[in-house]
């Protein structure tokens, strides 16, 4: 199956603020199955990283990253969407728009 853009919408939660929030994720994949697998997989790959005190890179080889890391907040992974990217710039932006 093709690879296209996905979006993976995961709330979060911080005792520390309130209100429902959302910790996106773009990147390749075939279906939302195996984009959320690959957002999940990113994220955990950063805190890896931001443990170990190492800068996350912009994407791993999966094509997917974390830049926005926030290690102070729960993401629910069970409540995770997965759905179709529509890039914010139009059909000509590039994939560095997001």
């Amino acid at each position: 199956m093709p690879q296209s853009y996905w979006e993976v919408d995961v709330p979060t939660k911080n005792n520390d603020l309130q209100g429902r929030r959302l910790h996106v994720f773009v990147g390749l994949a075939d279906s939302p199955f195996t984009a959320r697998q690959a957002a999940h997989d990113a994220y955990d790959k950063a805190l890896l990283l931001h443990q170990a005190g190492q800068e996350i890179p912009h994407e791993f080889v999966s094509g997917w990253g974390a830049r926005g890391l926030r290690p102070d907040w729960d993401l629910d992974w069970n409540k995770a969407t997965a759905a179709p990217w529509v890039n914010p710039h139009g059909l000509l932006g590039t994939r560095r728009t997001f």
